[in-house]
Parts: structure tokens; sequence; C-alpha cells
């Protein structure tokens, strides 16, 4: 559960683009939607201009370029290039099944540089050498450093080298994107990624103390904190802002507030302060914890020439990764299986040699209307893509054979995953898409007569976010059908 948290990722992003069609090219295209949407358009005081949709029943054959001459339930202004927001997961996702298939694995490899003796002491280093594993949890982790204790290691008598050199993670700034470097969904992609680089605040109430427990994993080398507030009986508001936290000292998390008895236990992921130092601090934490010791320290380092591989610790196959990526938009997971596209390419790992392969497969496979594509996860200012083209991306991937795989990482309508409080009683599997000035789905929904439909809509505008009730109201149109 506390994973899930983490990757819940719901990016405010003020864009500063102008939407592709401005005040100043308004044209009369409400004729185009279903009375009831304009109507909700009106109530939301959003223009119909703001607003790319498409409808189209799943294809019955095949066709590249899709059959343009198909007629649509709705087409409006669905060529337009706009802003998707998380919808580019989809392109991602399809990509990667595409591309390195269901099955696919990232490996973590384990060396060491002398030999176990039998005292306890490794006479030498250990090497973690990170594969862009996109899921590498708390539990993942520690699980590899209880192994190397099940070897029977108990003192490391030179370094930890965490190796990243898989992938050169350019110098970005977290807080550009938003002004928000402390919101996991800020979090860079890195060859060896523990826990999406995000600490879990955990806070539990406990009335026959007076105190909320405050408790942080993992469990950081150097990272202090206060370990407990005072419980109060007012209403749970915003707990994070009643803790009045304290991020002025990276390695010391001080909270002054108060925590009220009727949240219930809360869990609060934040970023580390110190990303590049996240791997080693974590690691070294768990390390401690399970009793090890070591004489030399945890650091970033490159691969010897003279080491010897131990064991390669697997991910979960691509496709579970995706589903966790798709019900919760995870953007870190996305940018690892955007950047695992360009992994065998002679300049490795990088997100240019990954848009030069996406784009060729797009143009190949998938359709002819324009891909603009930046990182792979939808988080980025500079993402266009057309509704046609979505529609066109799940025309395909209905008849593919990785169909099941797609669909089933979808959120299902009042289900779960972002689609959880959705209040639509309509059977439908979509991703949603949703920066400041973004909100969007894309997905498939079933019909009233048995069929199934193929839904993309997006807004586009400075009052987006109000546009909610039009997105479930075309959920619920295309359901009535």
């Amino acid at each position: 559960m506390a994973l899930l948290l983490i990757s819940a990722v719901w990016a405010k992003e003020p864009v500063v683009r102008q939407t592709p069609l401005g005040s100043s090219q308004r044209v009369n295209v409400a004729g185009s939607l279903p009375a009831q949407i304009v109507n909700l358009l009106q109530k939301a005081d959003l223009s119909p201009n703001s607003l790319s949709v498409m409808v189209k029943e799943v294809p019955t054959r095949a066709s590249f370029p899709p059959n343009v001459q198909e007629e649509a339930e709705i087409s409006h202004l669905a060529s337009l290039p706009r802003i998707p927001a998380s919808l580019m997961k989809l392109v991602t996702t399809q990509a990667a099944l595409d591309l390195l298939g269901p099955n696919y694995t990232w490996k973590t490899n384990v060396f060491i540089t002398g030999p176990i003796k039998p005292s306890g002491v490794l006479e030498g280093d250990v090497i973690l050498r990170g594969g862009l594993d996109p899921k590498l949890t708390v539990e993942n982790a520690t699980h590899v450093m209880q192994k190397l204790r099940s070897l029977g290691i108990q003192k490391i008598q030179g370094d930890v080298l965490i190796d990243k050199s898989l992938f050169d993670a350019p110098e970005k700034d977290p807080g550009k994107f938003d002004g928000e470097p402390l919101r996991p969904y800020n979090v860079f992609a890195d060859a060896l990624l523990i826990n999406f680089n995000a600490l879990l605040v955990s806070i539990t109430p406990d009335p026959l103390s007076g105190v909320a427990h405050i408790d942080i994993e993992p469990r950081m080398d150097g990272l202090a904190y206060s370990k407990q507030v005072p419980l109060t009986h007012s209403n749970c508001l915003d707990y994070r802002q009643e803790l009045k936290a304290d991020f002025s000292q990276s390695l010391f998390i001080k909270f002054n507030g108060t925590f009220a008895k009727s949240c219930g236990m809360k869990i609060w992921p934040l970023a580390f302060s110190r990303p590049k130092e996240f791997t080693q601090r974590a690691l070294a934490g768990i390390w401690q914890s399970l009793g090890g010791e070591i004489a030399g320290s945890f650091k970033l380092g490159v691969l010897p020439a003279k080491a010897t591989l131990l064991w390669s610790e697997n991910s979960q196959p691509l496709g579970d990764i995706v589903r966790d990526m798709n019900k919760f938009s995870n953007n870190v997971m996305a940018q690892h299986l955007f950047l695992s596209l360009s992994m065998g390419t002679p300049s490795g790992a990088n997100e240019a040699a990954s848009r030069e392969i996406v784009q060729k497969w797009w143009r190949e496979k998938i359709s002819p209307t324009p891909l603009q594509i930046d990182q792979g996860s939808g988080l980025s200012r500079d993402d266009q893509l057309s509704a046609q083209g979505l529609v066109d991306l799940l025309s395909y991937a209905w008849q593919s054979p990785y169909m099941p795989e797609l669909i089933s990482s979808l959120p299902i309508t009042g289900m779960d995953g972002t689609l959880k409080k959705s209040q639509s009683t309509a059977l439908a599997h979509l991703k949603t898409g949703s920066l400041r000035d973004v909100n969007a789905i894309a997905g498939f929904v079933q019909g009233r007569q048995q069929k199934r439909y193929m839904l993309v809509a997006i807004l586009n505008d400075p009052k987006a976010r109000e546009g909610a009730a039009v997105l479930e109201g075309l959920i619920q149109w295309v359901a009535n059908r």
C-alpha cells in the first residue's frame, strides 16, 4: 500500500504554452458534440474549442494506415495536436510491449572483488550495478543486502560501490517543473533507483500516550527526524500542513506541529532532498539494520575490470510493471521504460535515442498523425499528440497480441488506480492525464449493446480542472450507446 501511495501522481503544472487553438482562432465547432456535453462545458465555463474528442467502435479488422473512412461516433477537433499529459504513457506502454515484450526483465548485478573468509570478512569490495529496474523497492533492496549476509558476510573490508553508468543521468532541477522539488512525481530516472527515491513518512496516532509516532522508511544513513508530535482531538483537515514540517536542514526533518487523532494512520511520500545520495544512504541504512559492518563506505563508483559476478537480481516482468505504472500514473517508471528502449543502442540508454526509436515505431506501426514525445511519462511541456493519434494507437493495441497486458494496466472506473473515485457507473478501462491546464482520458468503454468503444478526450485550458464533469459525461454518453 505504501508503494502505491508513491505511485499515485497527479502532477500540477503551469503550462506556459497557449493551447493549440487560442482565443483568436475560435470557431463554432460545438455542433460536433452531443448536446449534454455542450451543456457540461457551458456549466464549467469551458469553450468547446478547448476540447478534442474522438469516439469509435473498436476495430474488427486490422489496417494501416488506420481506416479513416470508418465513421466515428464523435469527432471533435480530433486532428488538433494537444498536450496529452499522462496519456503519453499509453505510447510508452505499447512501444515497450512491442519492442521489448511483456516478459522483459531488468537486472541488478551483484559483484565482489575479493574472497569471503570463514571469519565472515569479505576482503574486497561489493559492487551493485544498476540495470534501470523501474520498481526496485525497499523490500527488494533489503533482499539483496540479506542475501549478502546469508553468504556469510558480516563485514565488508572494502567499499560498496554503486555503479549507475548504464544511464548517465543529466543534471536536472527537480523543482523546475512546478516548484515542488519534494514531490515524488518529480523524481528523475536513475540506473539504480530504490523506492522511486522517495521517503515514506508514517504517522501513527497513539491516544494512550497523547502523541503521534513518526517513522521514516527506508532507514537512511545519516538522516535524523522528530520521532513524535502532540496528538489533538481536532478534525482531520490537511495533516501535512498541521505537522509543520521543516526541511531547511537536508539531513534533519523537524516536525513542529501536531497531528489530529481523527486522521488515523497516514503515510506521506516525500522525495529526498539529496537525490544523488539516496541510493547509497538507503543501502547503508539497510546494511546497518541487518547488523552488517563495513570498513569503507557506500559510494558511487564504476565496476572494476577484475570483479566476480555473484548473482543477478531480476525485476518484475514488463507486463506487471506497466500495470503499476498506468494504474497509478507513475512518472519515473514510465521514464525507465522509455529509456530501456534504447539500452541496446551504440549510444546506450538515453532520451534522444529513445525518441528516435519511438518515432520510427509510431510511423511504421501506429499512425501517420504527428507525435511529439519528450521523455515518455507525459510530465512535459513539449509533448504533442492528437485525439486521432491516440485512437489510432488504441485501435492498434486492440488488435495486438499484447492487448490483455495493455488493457489490464488501465484504471477501471470507480474501482482502482487514478479512477477509484470516479462517480461513473460505466464499465471502462481508461488512462487519465492531468497537469495544470490539462485534463484527459483515453481507453475503452463498454456500451449497452455489448459493443466496445475507444474514447479519447483531451482538455487544454487554464480551467481544465473544472472539466472533470465533462469527461465523466463523455464516459457515460459512450456507455449508453
